[in-house]
């Protein structure tokens, strides 16, 4: 099981009134904790995260696409209740019908994250988690 800490590569998609980021990774597992740390880093807008704490974030789903949804989601609702985003994140397991992360946490700060996006929810539209060639590749789409 390997840790992925921010920052973590990332594509911005276009679109229209919405934010997407598209990642990529050698595995699934990659993969879905890239899209959870590009979350972070629009959420952040790319300050620094100090580790505070950390979770277990587990969700069951019908797919790999509703698994990832599922997950963002779990954490942007922490972030929307609690005010906290992911620092780290470590998946020891993904698969099409479920997800268990343990992701470190740290508190989001108005000076440190000012230029960080607000983000409303995490979309089905447009979502994508599937192989591409010898990896994976994640699409999410957020509400702004």
């Amino acid at each position: 099981m390997v840790e992925y800490e921010l920052p973590q590569p990332f594509e911005e998609l276009d679109h229209t009134a919405d934010v997407g980021v598209v990642v990529r990774g050698d595995s699934a597992a990659e993969a879905l904790a890239r899209l959870v740390l590009a979350m972070s880093q629009l959420l952040a807008g790319g300050g620094d995260v100090a580790v505070a704490h950390s979770a277990r974030i587990e969700v069951d789903g019908a797919d790999a696409v509703s698994v990832a949804v599922d997950v963002l989601r779990e954490l942007l609702f922490r972030f929307d209740c609690d005010h906290q985003i992911v620092s780290r994140c470590r998946v020891a397991r993904f698969d099409g019908t479920g997800a268990s992360l343990d992701v470190m946490l740290g508190p989001w700060d108005e000076r440190a994250h000012e230029e960080g996006t607000e983000l409303k929810a995490v979309t089905l539209h447009a979502a994508r988690f599937e192989r591409e060639g010898q990896g994976w590749v994640g699409q999410i789409v957020f509400d702004v």
